[in-house]
């Protein structure tokens, strides 16, 4: 893999040495995590590159594929689940749309709003891209001790920081 910066070893390494107060306890824990981010970001903007598509739009064909069938959703529900502004859900949904992601049914609930549904390719295309990512990402973990345990104690920080 083509490294653009130095490796998070070389960067830890600099800062225990020339700023040991800012390299201090666990204050690496988090620039680690942006690294690794940024590791995990570029391998999926790769592949959702080959789909032309952009993250958001797929984390939408996501968010409706984890919804129970049909896979519809209305778009308040979507743009709530990926903190997305409206305006911003409306391009995404158009874009999907016009490229037979999903489809607009109307919703029976509400006759005045539509609900968006997962068509059959855009399931198809989120299911093959979601594949892909997950045997891209287990190669990456491969190199990782203890996946389970690193996965139960991030989980479990992510719920106590977002109960708060």
């Amino acid at each position: 893999m083509h490294r653009e910066r130095i490796s998070f070893s070389e960067l830890s390494d600099a800062s225990r040495e020339n700023w040991p107060e800012a390299a201090a306890g666990n204050s690496l824990l988090a620039p680690a995590i942006y690294r690794l981010h940024e590791h995990l970001s570029r391998l999926a903007e790769a592949l959702f590159k080959e789909y032309d598509l952009q993250s958001a739009e797929f984390e939408t064909l996501c968010a409706l594929r984890n919804s129970p069938p049909p896979h519809c959703l209305t778009p308040t529900d979507i743009y709530r689940m990926l903190l997305i502004s409206s305006g911003g859900m409306t391009k995404i949904l158009t874009r999907l749309e016009k490229r037979g992601l999903v489809g607009r049914p109307a919703n029976p609930k509400d006759a005045r709003s539509r609900m968006v549904g997962l068509s059959v390719h855009g399931k198809m295309v989120v299911e093959g891209i979601t594949e892909r990512l997950l045997k891209a990402e287990r190669r990456l973990l491969e190199c990782c001790p203890q996946p389970d345990v690193l996965e139960q104690q991030l989980t479990e920080w992510l719920t106590r920081i977002e109960q708060d």
